[in-house]
């Protein structure tokens, strides 16, 4: 009945907690943070102002005295130092600020990202012997080299010491590199292991500073370490809040010159700068760059002093960003076109899909629009002669990286994390790839997992709607992974107007009433306004924000998902049969050999249905109205169901809802509820 599940995290009516009047914050926030596992001050206090003097010793990671011991040596010996990144936001950012580290001390590095459209991810072999020849005595790898085994062994035989500083996931080899910096090591006893790249490599300029140093210098790096752990989309708990709640702060005032042109450029408020305006509209430009070939731009512009050379490094940037749009556009579209043309892809849980001369650089991005679309986990690859390339996206529940683990035999090299990683293989291996994760889905994944949960925190009372609450919200920011946008949901509002909006008409603007309007946007939603009519009851699920326009500020619910609240022209046929009359009488007679008491009959507004819905209820109803309410109330929980005319026609241990029920032909003591409807 419905495309997406809404699950309440909570469900009854928002009451006031101990936690919400020490805090002084709303019973609604201070639900939010309860859903979140926070309900002492403490833990909450924290959570709200997390503070830098919780980030942890360093030195617990693996390997990080070798390291520092090994740097410390070649600033002595006045060693050739070469810092190895890769070329997206996380690499160019542990690169820039290694390189901003480097600067501080005055010792001279030089930097080394491949060109992604012609040597692709991680350190290759070609790379290593050119900086053999430039005479590297030391390579300090970041966000990449966890596997690269092959490539460490030849650094070695040329006598190139390497430091690997990685976050992704490790396999069962490990390179032979002089010291190896990663927290998601087997033996690594570092406390947090969801660190982003270049949050690794800011713990390994925390190791190399002295401590009453670093609590002054780290400011200098925090900005950009802030940038790459929202747009490398790593969890958003423990030192990851510490570091971008702080750097969120730091990015108001611009302490880093080039990332303040590129804010401009982007026509972001400093003042309300958060971490969507970092993911959504910062992160792409630096990426764009390395998507088409370009990344050391990123660190010329988070490198630099000059006011004049960072305006002309972000306005480029927002050229070659432009760029990646059209490019982009077009290869969606022809992702698209294959997935029509091909019926095969309606029954395949894994989208794998090839062609020729699509651009290394943007294949992620596309693929990760695929994903969201179809809710399918997707592999794109670009196929030049005989090999192909790519990268996959993955769904809630499904590791891609685990897939790839199991299809290695087709493939050359892959790399990544559960829900993204990158791939190469021959072309010839494409349709057994494509069999394979297929195989593999259809074990691992039901028809059920393929549907998309949206968690939802709790129906939302329009009288706590707010600008009060909506700057509550914010004190809650980063959101991200691990503490998502708060979603609520309100239900049988009335559609008002709908029309599509934007230059490209791609948008959903619609007006909906219950108590009040409220204006609702839907981003890339234009396709739902032909669904939905004037005067139809709709489910809103939404994140609550503001519009500020013209000096105008409004209340603006941002849509995730909306449907009928009822299927039209039904919900308007209310005149059916009741039978409700003689279902009482009939509960009645079952007093004697049931325990009626244990069966709740009340009508009492203060019930929460939810204590009542489970796989032991009975559900039964004489309306269409109470049929869809129940509908309605059922898809926010966990609860398979069955629906049923007159008797339960299949007994099993799923829920029971009955249209029109015959009590005398239905076994009641089968149930521990049973929920009327139309009370």
């Amino acid at each position: 009945m419905f495309n997406k599940k809404w699950t309440l995290k909570y469900k009854d009516k928002i009451k006031k907690y101990d936690l919400s009047e020490k805090m002084k914050i709303s019973p609604e926030i201070g639900q939010i943070l309860k859903n979140r596992g926070i309900e002492s001050e403490n833990d909450a206090e924290i959570f709200i102002n997390p503070s830098l003097e919780y980030l942890r010793d360093p030195l617990l990671m693996k390997d990080m005295q070798k390291a520092v011991d090994r740097i410390k040596l070649a600033i002595e010996k006045k060693e050739n130092i070469w810092i190895y990144g890769d070329y997206d936001v996380d690499g160019v950012s542990s690169t820039s600020i290694l390189c901003i580290y480097f600067q501080s001390i005055g010792y001279p590095v030089k930097f080394y990202i491949p060109n992604r459209l012609e040597e692709g991810y991680g350190i290759n072999e070609d790379a290593i012997k050119v900086l053999s020849e430039q005479d590297c005595d030391l390579i300090i790898s970041v966000d990449c080299g966890i596997t690269s085994v092959k490539e460490v062994d030849l650094a070695n035989d040329l006598g190139i010491d390497v430091i690997i500083t990685d976050h992704h996931e490790v396999q069962e080899s490990i390179p032979n590199a002089y010291a190896v910096i990663n927290p998601k090591q087997e033996d690594c006893k570092y406390p947090f292991d969801m660190l982003c790249g270049c949050g690794v490599a800011f713990k390994l300029i925390q190791a190399l500073t002295p401590k009453d140093e670093f609590e002054k210098t780290m400011y200098d790096y925090l900005e950009i370490v802030t940038l790459a752990t929202i747009c490398d989309i790593v969890p958003l708990i423990d030192e990851n809040r510490i570091i971008v709640k702080n750097g969120l702060k730091l990015m108001k005032d611009g302490k880093n010159q080039g990332l303040r042109e590129l804010i401009n450029v982007c026509g972001i408020d400093t003042d309300k700068i958060g971490s969507s305006h970092v993911g959504f509209s910062i992160g792409p430009r630096i990426n764009a760059s390395g998507r088409l070939g370009y990344s050391y731009l990123g660190v010329e512009l988070f490198t630099t002093k000059s006011k004049e050379e960072a305006v002309e490094i972000a306005t480029l940037l927002e050229e070659k960003n432009n760029e990646r749009q059209m490019i982009e556009a077009k290869m969606y579209q022809e992702a698209e076109n294959i997935i029509s043309s091909n019926e095969r892809y309606k029954d395949d849980k894994v989208l794998v899909i090839a062609n020729e001369g699509w651009q290394h650089g943007v294949i992620g991005i596309v693929a990760s629009k695929l994903t969201e679309k179809y809710y399918k986990p997707t592999i794109l690859l670009t196929i030049e002669g005989d090999e192909a390339t790519g990268s996959a996206r993955s769904i809630k529940g499904f590791s891609i990286f685990d897939t790839l683990v199991e299809c290695s035999d087709l493939l050359g090299k892959f790399g990544g994390h559960e829900q993204a990683a990158g791939l190469s293989m021959n072309k010839d291996n494409i349709d057994k790839l494509r069999n394979k994760v297929n195989e593999i889905a259809n074990f691992n994944l039901s028809d059920e997992d393929m549907i998309e949960n949206i968690n939802v925190e709790f129906e939302l009372n329009e009288d706590s709607i707010d600008f009060n609450l909506i700057e509550e919200l914010h004190n809650l920011e980063p959101f991200g992974v691990s503490n998502p946008t708060p979603k609520f949901i309100i239900r049988n509002m009335e559609v008002r107007s709908i029309f599509r909006m934007g230059k490209e008409k791609n948008h959903l603007k619609v007006n909906l009433e219950k108590e009040k309007v409220y204006e609702c946007v839907g981003f890339n939603m234009a396709y739902l306004a032909d669904k939905f009519d004037i005067g139809d009851k709709v489910d809103v699920l939404f994140q609550l924000d503001e519009n500020n326009y013209m000096g105008s500020r409004k209340i603006q619910f941002l849509i995730k998902d909306i449907r009928l609240a009822y299927p039209k022209d039904l919900s308007k046929n209310i005149n059916c049969i009741k039978l409700f009359k003689s279902i009482l009488p009939c509960l009645e007679k079952t007093n004697e050999l049931y325990d009626i008491e244990s069966i709740n009959i009340s009508g009492d507004e203060d019930i929460n249905i939810f204590d009542y819905i489970n796989e032991k209820s009975l559900i039964i109803t004489n309306s269409i109205n109470g049929f869809f309410k129940a509908i309605s109330d059922i898809s926010l929980t966990e609860y398979e169901f069955d629906v049923n005319y007159n008797i339960v026609s299949n007994i099993n241990d799923k829920l029971q809802v009955i249209f029109f029920p015959y009590i005398d032909k239905i076994d009641l003591k089968r149930y521990n509820n049973i929920i009327l409807y139309d009370y």
